[in-house]
């Protein structure tokens, strides 16, 4: 989005943006900035409806959300994207046109083919040749097979590039599923996969397991978001060596992941989780600049169960209350739904 503000007018956006963002306990981050900026200008219709659904609907605002704003309605478009879109018109379009021109061939075809026929027949009958009608069919029938077969290759050129297109549009999907930095599945994706899960099994059981990286903003502020950001990378990968091919890690937003278990109980969730626990704790990491070693890295988990009595958005604010726990126990180490009910 391109702005065409004043100082003044940006300044007093500003200023109310900042107000937005601390009523909603937001960080000003460039995202959530981005974000408030935009829906204080008014300028996208689409952002300001979702954002004053969500205010009526006193949802709070996380980053989660704020990014998944960001995703929808203030990403630019991407050139491959809309490549991509330009080619699969092609594609169909030039399908669509050999597929008429063959019909038109064979009906044309047809057509002589009645008209010789009835030729032979009045010939048989009145005692005439029928050398030359036979040779005048060999004709068109060697002109209509000259003429499918020219419109075979062009469409078996077209399905090769209908295969190769679709292979092209499966890897922008998934690129658009997953984070940039960590390679996890985003929000968007997340969405998408319970949908499934909901549609293929309305009650399904699904457990959820919410993490958080301990003390990291400390940490980006010692070393700085490039190490950060490296850091965080390797931690991905570890979360994810423990999720099977069923489950779904996720980025949930900064140092906070969520890793989705269909079909899987607390208690079997509770341990997956204590065995991610245990393998980020064992991450040694040294500094590619210095070569000393950096501080042991630790994560928070909270572990629960969907219920169907509440929405999504609910479960996670109870999956976080749960990680909150965890944090409030001393951090590094794993908090189950159950312990809610209990004193710390």
């Amino acid at each position: 989005m391109k702005y065409q503000d004043s100082l003044e007018q940006a300044s007093e956006k500003a200023a109310q943006v900042k107000v937005f963002l601390q009523r909603a306990g937001l960080a000003a981050h460039p995202v959530n900035y981005a974000v408030c900026y935009d829906y204080i200008s008014g300028h996208h219709a689409g952002l300001c409806t979702a954002i004053e659904h969500k205010l009526s609907a006193k949802t709070p605002f996380d980053d989660f959300i704020m990014a998944d704003l960001y995703s929808r309605y203030l990403t630019p478009a991407n050139p491959q994207q809309e490549q991509l879109l330009q080619d699969a018109s092609g594609i169909v379009s030039r399908l669509t046109g050999y597929t008429d021109l063959a019909a038109e061939q064979v009906g044309d075809y047809l057509q002589q083919l009645d008209f010789s026929l009835l030729q032979l027949q009045q010939q048989q009958q009145n005692g005439e040749n029928i050398l030359s009608t036979v040779e005048q069919l060999r004709q068109q029938t060697q002109e209509f097979r000259s003429s499918q077969y020219q419109l075979q290759q062009q469409l078996e050129q077209a399905n090769q590039q209908s295969h190769q297109l679709r292979h092209e549009l499966e890897q922008l999907k998934l690129q658009r599923q997953l984070d940039p930095l960590t390679g996890l599945y985003n929000r968007s994706a997340m969405q998408h996969q319970l949908e499934l899960w909901f549609t293929e099994q309305p009650g399904r059981r699904i457990a959820a397991i919410a993490i958080d990286l301990d003390h990291f903003s400390r940490f980006n502020q010692d070393y700085g978001s490039a190490i950060g950001d490296v850091i965080l990378s390797k931690v991905a990968r570890k979360i994810s060596s423990y999720v099977q091919s069923s489950g779904l890690p996720v980025r949930a937003g900064g140092e906070e992941f969520l890793i989705l278990l269909p079909d899987v109980d607390l208690r079997s969730a509770s341990e997956i989780a204590e065995q991610v626990r245990r393998g980020v704790e064992k991450l040694r990491f040294v500094s590619a600049r210095s070569k000393k070693a950096l501080p042991k890295v630790t994560i928070s988990l909270g572990v629960s169960l969907y219920q169907h009595s509440e929405n999504w958005y609910q479960f996670l604010a109870r999956t976080t209350d749960v990680l909150t726990l965890a944090k409030q126990r001393g951090r590094n180490q794993v908090a189950s739904e159950t312990m809610l009910a209990l004193p710390a």
